[in-house]
């Protein structure tokens, strides 16, 4: 685990105050993976070109690793879309929801070989079988409020801590630095997944520790607007928070890169520990170039392992981000992986 030294410690004690905003998914918590798992299950009934895979697991699973690489981070409505287009260029398929809801209609998912094998991946997820859930109308009313439900299910057993985070929570605890969590994603799907990681003692109060731009902003607002951001530091360490400059973003993707960017944050940490980031260096390269942020701004630096972030949050603490960007010692993923 991550050991600041005595007078590490001391100086990040003693230091104007920071604080620290963390992404959620696939920052604290590795859930990208689970939740993409249930993403592609959720669509593949309707996805026209999975039918010749319907009796080839090896093919199917190669079909979700693609699907993967390419939706992590992405809403399930994008998702959803995109299937959509391909129902239509097929022959002109009904829509995904229209179907769902014809299907809800007649207490039965249309069969096929390729329902049968959803049905199988969906059992080894420990999720409800749709022959199931449609045969007792237990089916949501919607593909899209099936896949919150599933996917809560899901990660309320398979949400697990990122590498070393525990670890660094406790030595920012020990450090007397606050930190809290600002997501895109909504509750309770957050909370279910800090609940499983361990992490409530951290995080007790879901409405001034979990701060979420899909559940907290009406309509939501998610990244890479500010919106989540400015929320967050105004919270961190209680009465009335911090000023974004004095805060520290930790996030994995370009689009939360961009709103803590467009929140004006002190510092921004690009991280690339989580089991879905393959390609650790493309991705922290990715998290620099700021793709997403209105000035172009990306990662200040970027962290293979939350071990090395107490010690960042030090260096921003007593010397700002110069102090990080201009440091040797960090380790960015090529020198680490």
């Amino acid at each position: 685990g991550p050991k600041l030294s005595a007078a590490q410690t001391e100086a990040m004690s003693s230091m104007l105050s920071v604080g620290v905003l963390f992404d959620f998914d696939g920052t604290l918590g590795d859930t990208e993976a689970p939740a993409m798992d249930v993403a592609f299950w959720e669509l593949a009934p309707f996805m026209p070109s999975l039918e010749r895979l319907a009796t080839d697991p090896a093919g199917l699973d190669a079909a979700r690793d693609a699907f993967v690489v390419e939706n992590a981070g992405k809403a399930f409505e994008f998702m959803l879309e995109k299937v959509d287009a391909e129902r239509a260029a097929s022959g002109g398929l009904l829509p995904i929801e229209q179907a769902w809801a014809r299907d809800l209609a007649a207490c039965a998912l249309t069969a096929s070989p390729l329902a049968a094998a959803v049905d199988t991946q969906r059992a080894k997820l420990g999720l409800k079988t749709l022959a199931d859930i449609f045969s007792a109308s237990a089916a949501e009313p919607t593909l899209l409020a099936q896949q919150k439900a599933d996917t809560n299910a899901r990660l309320a057993i398979a949400a697990t801590p990122t590498p070393n985070t525990p670890a660094a929570l406790e030595a920012l605890v020990k450090a007397s630095v606050p930190f809290v969590i600002a997501t895109t994603s909504g509750k309770p799907r957050v909370p279910i997944c800090v609940d499983a990681c361990g992490f409530r003692a951290h995080f007790p109060s879901d409405d001034a520790n979990i701060h979420s731009g899909e559940s907290d902003f009406d309509p939501p607002r998610f990244k890479p607007a500010p919106d989540v951001y400015l929320r967050a530091a105004s919270y961190v360490g209680g009465g009335g928070g911090l000023p974004p400059a004095r805060c520290v973003a930790v996030e994995d993707s370009a689009s939360g890169v961009g709103s803590a960017a467009n929140a004006k944050i002190g510092l921004i940490v690009g991280y690339v520990g989580a089991s879905h980031i393959t390609d650790k260096d493309g991705h922290a390269r990715m998290l620099m170039r700021g793709e997403r942020s209105e000035d172009g701004r990306g990662a200040d630096v970027v962290l293979a392992d939350m071990a090395d972030l107490p010690a960042v949050v030090a260096a921003f603490g007593t010397g700002g981000g110069a102090a990080v960007r201009g440091a040797s010692w960090v380790r960015l993923p090529s020198c680490s992986s």
